[in-house]
């Protein structure tokens, strides 16, 4: 009888123990699974993502946009995201990365088109990298310059005319006595429609100089033109 209870015991204990085991490998299995924990799960680097861009200016060009921001703190690079709707979708992928500089010349753009843009900033720590949210956004329409100014010398008149220019919405006129070598001083003519100018204010007998700009529909003005020369004269006199 003593014996019985002996080996009833022992075997008891043996199952005791044999659960205690189980249980605790089922708690280490749970702990292991999937990358929980204090890390936020998946192997984050805890490496932190620098401040979002600020000061976002875009500058149309002729088929580009001139993009600057004010340099963010912790960043290495940046990335440059751009759009044709009202608003930039930055979880797409960015038109350009590795910028190491707070400035972009974006040239795929087309003349007319209008764009949108906006820039992230990127901290990056042995292969791993942090992005920051999107900085505001920034509105470009780039266009070309007008070309082919040609003139025709009037009775105190000189017309012009160029040809249209992709993305202008309209064309500053510039008149100088002497050569110059761009768009200066106050312009002769602003808001025209057309790609034709008559400068009925030209004395005869004075030599003019002209140049034309586009300005696109935000505002922003082109370069000048190339030249034209032209001086205004009265009608000859009979001649037998």
């Amino acid at each position: 009888m003593f014996l019985f209870l002996k080996t009833a015991l022992l075997g008891l204990a043996l199952a005791l123990a044999g659960c205690s085991a189980t249980g605790t490998n089922e708690e280490n299995a749970g702990g292991d699974d999937g990358g929980g924990g204090d890390d936020g799960g998946g192997g984050g680097t805890g490496l932190s993502a620098p401040a979002a861009p600020s000061g976002l200016e875009a500058t149309p060009q002729e088929g580009a946009a001139q993009l600057s921001w004010e340099a963010s703190e912790g960043a290495d690079t940046y990335r440059v995201y751009r759009s044709t709707s009202s608003e930039v979708d930055t979880s797409s992928s960015p038109l350009d990365t590795g910028i190491d500089q707070s400035s972009y010349t974006e040239g795929t753009a087309e003349n007319g088109t209008e764009y949108v843009y906006a820039v992230s900033a990127v901290a990056s720590d042995g292969g791993e990298t942090a992005e920051s949210g999107a900085s505001g956004e920034a509105e470009a329409i780039p266009f070309a310059a007008p070309s082919g100014l040609a003139g025709t010398s009037r009775d105190s008149e000189v017309a012009l005319n160029w040809d249209a220019a992709a993305g202008a919405d309209t064309y500053n006129v510039y008149r100088s006595t002497s050569s110059t070598d761009g768009a200066e001083g106050e312009p002769l003519a602003t808001g025209v429609a057309e790609a034709s100018y008559a400068d009925t204010t030209a004395q005869n007998g004075t030599k003019y100089y002209y140049r034309v700009t586009s300005v696109n529909p935000s505002g922003a003005e082109s370069d000048a033109s190339s030249e034209v020369e032209k001086t205004p004269f009265s009608d000859p006199p009979d001649r037998p």
